[in-house]
Formats: C-alpha cells, sequence, structure tokens
C-alpha cells in the first residue's frame, strides 16, 4: 500500500472511531477468558506466570473502547484497530497475515507510522492488544508455532520496548524475540584462542624493556603522526602509541594485546610504544559490576570483624518466609518445591539463629533486597554488613564500629555523641518536643508528610532525614531518638536502646541491644502486622521461639558496605567543627 493509500485508512479508521462516544474495553474479560488456552485446551509450563504478567498489565487499564474499523464491527480500544491493519498490511500479496505469513518489515514499519501519526496510540494498550490476539491464536495453533506464541507472549509481558514501531517489528520478526542477534562489530576470530598474555603488567612500567601488554582499549586519540590509546585491565592501566593507520581499525571496547617498547611520552607519561598490535574480540566496555567497587575494602573489613572475634556467616538469600519490618520482598515461585519463596529483606533473622545455638559474635556480608523505592530512588539490591554480639553493650559496640570505620577506610575523625534533641536544636533552632514549631517546619518543608500526621515525633524524623541530618559533622552517634522503632529493639521512643551512626550526615548505621521479653516481643509484631496494609508472609514466630528459648542478651548492628565503601578521608581542621569525613556515595 502506498503513503497516500496508508494516509486515506488512517484517517477512515480514526472517522469510524470518531463516530461513537468511546465506553471502557472491559480488558479483564476478555484477557482472562482468552487466557484460559494456557491451563485447558494447550497448558503452557510457566502459566502462573503468564497470569501474573496479564494482571499487571492489567495493572496500567482501563482503556477507553470504540467502535472498531476492522471486519467484522465491534467496540474495543483502537490500539486493535492499528494492530489487525498494520498486521494485514504487512502481509504479502495472496498470502495470509503473520504468524500464518510473514509479515515485509518495511511495510510494518510503514504502516505503523503512518496509522499512529493520524490515532492516537497508546503503547501500554497496544501491548494489551498484541497479548489478546496471541491468545486468540493459541487454541488453532500446535508443536513449534504454538511454542513460538508463547515465548511472544512471554517478551510482550515482560517488554523492553518503548515505541510501536519496535514493539510490532520484534511481535512479528522471523526470530526468537527473547534471543535477539548479537549487534558487535564482525572481525575476524582466533579458531583456538589462547589465554591473554597478561603478566607482564607486573612489569609495568620497565624503561627501555620490550612488554607484552593486554587489556581493553578505553580511548583512542589520533594525531597527524602518531595515535595514543589507553589500555586497562585489572585496575592497571598503560598509554598505549602507535601509527594512526592502525588507529582506523581500533576502537573503545576492543580486547587487544600490544607488544611494544616501554618509555616516555614528550609530557612525561610512561607509555608503550607498539610494534605489533594483535585484536582478539571487538566490543564495548561492558559496565563495571557495582560490587567489584566493594572488593578493595571487603579484605580489610572481613580481617578486622576477624580480629575482633566475629565469626562470618553464610544465610540463604531465597528462604520459605521473609523477615524484616514492613519492608517488601521480592516474590518468587520454586516450581520443585510447589510453593512461594522470597528474596531475603535481611540476615537479621539467621545471625540471631547463630547467636541462640552458642557463638558470641558473628557477622554476614551479603546482600539484601527491598522490592520498593527507598529515599526517593529505586534500591533493588544493596550489600549490608549486619552482625551480632552476646558479649558487648550498646556503647561498646558503638565504639567497635566506629574503630571499625576508621581501620577500614582510613578516616581518623573522633566519634562524638549527641542526642537526637541537642542536635536537632542546634541545627533548626527549633526544640524538636516543640509541637508547633516541628509542625510549622514540617509545613514549609516536607508538606506531603505534615498534611498526614499531627504526630510531632513523627514529623520530626521526617524533617530530619528530609534536610537536618544532612548538617551534620564528623562522625557522630545520634541517641534518643524519637519516634518508633523495630519491635527486636529494647525500648520505645526515645527510651529504645539504639543508636544512629552518621559521617557528615550520611547514615552509616543504626546499632542495638534486644529486646529481651518474647511477650513484649509477640505485642510489638502483632501491632506492627496489624498496621501492614500488604498481604505478608513474615517470619515472626521463629524470632519469638528464640528468644522464648533463651537467646542471650545480645546487640546488633547492620551497615551498608556500599556506603562505607565511598568514604574518603579529609584533613582534620585544627579548630572548630568542620568535616572530617567525606561521602562519596550516598545510596545503599
Amino acid at each position: 500500500m502506498t503513503t497516500t493509500g496508508l494516509a486515506t485508512l488512517a484517517d477512515a479508521i480514526a472517522a469510524t472511531h470518531n463516530s461513537t462516544a468511546p465506553t471502557t474495553w472491559d480488558a479483564p474479560t476478555e484477557l482472562l477468558g482468552a487466557a484460559a488456552v494456557l491451563f485447558t485446551t494447550h497448558p503452557a509450563d510457566g502459566a502462573d506466570e503468564l497470569l501474573a504478567g496479564i494482571a499487571r498489565l492489567l495493572d496500567h487499564g482501563p482503556h477507553p473502547a470504540v467502535t472498531l474499523h476492522a471486519s467484522p464491527p465491534t467496540r474495543g480500544p483502537r490500539e486493535l484497530d492499528i494492530l489487525h491493519h498494520v498486521l494485514a498490511t504487512a502481509a504479502e500479496p495472496e498470502r495470509p497475515p503473520w504468524p500464518h505469513g510473514p509479515a515485509d518489515p518495511a511495510r510494518l514499519a510503514a504502516a505503523t507510522h503512518a496509522l499512529t501519526a493520524t490515532i492516537p496510540c497508546r503503547l501500554t494498550a497496544l501491548r494489551t492488544a498484541a497479548v489478546l490476539h496471541l491468545l486468540h491464536l493459541l487454541p488453532d495453533t500446535d508443536g513449534h508455532l504454538h511454542r513460538d506464541l508463547i515465548r511472544r507472549t512471554t517478551w510482550l509481558l515482560d517488554p523492553r520496548t518503548d515505541d510501536p514501531v519496535t514493539l510490532l517489528l520484534t511481535l512479528t520478526a522471523p526470530d526468537d524475540p527473547l534471543a535477539p542477534a548479537p549487534r558487535s562489530r564482525t572481525r575476524t576470530r582466533k579458531r583456538h584462542p589462547e589465554p591473554l598474555p597478561l603478566a607482564d603488567w607486573d612489569l609495568w612500567p620497565a624503561p627501555d624493556q620490550v612488554l607484552t601488554l593486554s587489556g581493553r582499549i578505553t580511548v583512542v586519540r589520533t594525531h597527524r603522526h602518531i595515535a595514543f590509546a589507553d589500555l586497562d585491565w585489572d585496575h592497571h592501566d598503560a598509554q598505549l602509541a602507535f601509527d594512526p593507520t592502525i588507529a582506523t581499525d581500533l576502537h573503545a571496547g576492543d580486547l587487544v594485546t600490544a607488544r611494544g617498547t616501554c618509555s616516555t611520552s614528550r609530557t612525561g607519561r610512561p607509555t608503550l610504544f607498539v610494534r605489533h598490535l594483535e585484536h582478539h574480540e571487538p566490543g564495548v566496555p561492558p559496565p563495571l559490576p557495582g560490587s567489584a567497587l566493594l572488593t578493595p575494602l571487603l579484605g580489610p573489613l572481613r580481617a578486622h570483624l576477624a580480629a575482633g572475634g566475629f565469626r562470618e556467616a553464610i544465610g540463604p538469600v531465597l528462604t520459605d518466609g521473609y523477615f524484616g519490618g514492613a519492608a517488601r520482598p521480592f516474590t518468587t515461585w520454586a516450581h520443585a518445591a510447589g510453593r512461594r519463596q522470597y528474596l531475603r529483606v535481611t540476615t537479621e533473622l539467621d545471625l540471631l539463629a547463630v547467636i541462640a545455638a552458642g557463638t558470641a559474635r558473628c557477622y554476614e556480608i551479603g546482600p539484601s533486597f527491598r522490592n520498593e523505592g527507598q529515599r526517593g530512588r529505586p534500591a533493588v539490591e544493596f550489600v549490608m554488613l549486619e552482625a551480632y554480639a552476646a558479649d558487648l553493650t550498646l556503647d561498646q559496640a558503638t565504639a567497635y564500629l566506629a574503630d571499625l570505620v576508621a581501620a577500614t577506610t582510613g578516616l581518623t575523625a573522633p566519634l562524638t555523641h549527641q542526642s537526637f534533641d541537642d542536635a536537632f536544636h542546634e541545627i533548626t533552632g527549633i526544640d524538636s518536643t516543640d509541637a508547633t514549631a516541628v509542625r510549622a517546619l514540617a509545613a514549609e518543608r516536607t508538606p506531603y508528610t505534615a498534611e498526614h500526621t499531627d504526630d510531632p515525633d513523627r514529623l520530626a524524623r521526617r524533617l530530619w532525614r528530609h534536610s537536618v541530618r544532612q548538617q551534620l559533622r564528623g562522625l557522630t552517634a545520634i541517641t534518643d531518638i524519637p519516634g518508633p522503632a523495630s519491635p527486636l529493639i529494647a525500648g520505645t521512643g526515645r527510651q529504645a536502646q539504639r543508636i544512629w551512626l552518621y559521617s557528615d550526615g550520611l547514615e552509616l548505621a543504626e546499632i542495638a541491644a534486644n529486646e529481651r521479653d518474647p511477650h513484649r516481643l509477640a505485642d510489638a509484631f502483632a501491632a506492627q502486622f496489624a498496621a501492614d496494609r500488604h498481604p505478608a508472609h513474615r517470619t515472626y514466630q521463629q524470632v519469638i521461639d528464640l528468644y522464648d528459648n533463651g537467646l542471650p542478651p545480645c546487640v546488633g548492628f547492620g551497615m551498608s558496605v556500599t556506603r562505607l565503601a565511598g568514604l574518603r578521608p579529609t584533613p582534620v581542621p585544627a579548630q572548630g567543627r568542620t568535616p572530617a569525613l567525606c561521602a562519596t556515595e550516598r545510596t545503599p
């Protein structure tokens, strides 16, 4: 169909849509009715996950319904008309539409552009229409085509696209949409590649020596008579110099081996003057995983904990239940066991069990998962250090943690103690127990919270996190904290046995002494559970049983290893209270 023909078709479809007042598309009834095929005539492996994906898709509705131009005339979302007409236009002459015939990508893209330029198209509604289209096709298919349609439904329910053309092109492409073709540049590769020669990095730089260095190119700089490139591998880096004709085939991200003589450039930088350059693989530099940035810290951290008598524990990451305040977990399904499981929110429960079994001090360093936004940023996974000690007081644990921070980061700022009320008054000029003044400040700085609560302690806590704590300087232990505390912490409100540790306003850790009475603990858990508006399968009974069976008094602390790794020492001034620590990483 020509461009003019597509424009005419788009106008005709739009006219049909505008001929009647829109209603609401009953997407749940249609989708769930069509999804019955997943469980009956053609049962699909993972049908429960597909149904969950359909439920997530329906969260974006409802969608408006209009009279459709497609024959026979029915009502539905206008995106359903776009889908059917695009598939019909993309079909080859005298061939049935996709999936029973090929879809020409050029015609499909042209039709999608033309129709969506005239007819408003919401991508979520188009995706929903495509899922419904696939579900309607399933009863009449079998074998390979049936499996292919199931996989395309899976792809639609876990989308990676953000425009209609890409969605429909991927939907109808002959290749598997879940296994796209490689996008890397094509070069001749060795049939039997040898390991990278990396030994000479230990000699770099060695003046006047012939060295062989391997790694990834990060930057290429070409000049008229010479070219330079930066080579990087495993915390080593070197500047390469070579003939500029070589640079035309060299790109950032390429994996290479360079052999040459080590000398210095005119600026005095150690440089390998390359005689031979061999490509191993083309590519782009992959982003460094966040965990790799923590590697230099983990050795000293574990060594300090071991010297302090802490034993390392390793708890399960995937569990049958979950524990940890009101945090939301990630949920999955264990097919072999036939039950729901969860990614852990905290390691606290397993460490308490280690203490109860007769260990004085224990810790775990590992990932915790929160299926929620944290302080305005989505943080699905972060590395935590959690520890418990049965032979330390709250003050002793705070001093130990301050010493651990200094020993593992090189920071030498002294630890100071302040009560929450004193620090709040010093920074804001307002007494945190003055309800009227706190409400007025909250109405100015955190109006949303001020509209939803009059509790001065909650408002003071919100102000503290919003704009007060950032003014703290040095390594500071905050005591007598108002507001609710975890049921595991002894005491309530300002009498709760807990301390917040800060570095220049960055919250590093919470240290707390545990509640010892299992009855108070059970009551606190029951109150917390009653206020939780989400369905939960939290593991409270095991904690209560641990305390009921004689868990000794213990002190615990939790600290973000990511934040600890971001600390950098700064000079301690001779006079005045100015920053003694600098925080470069402010996300967990």
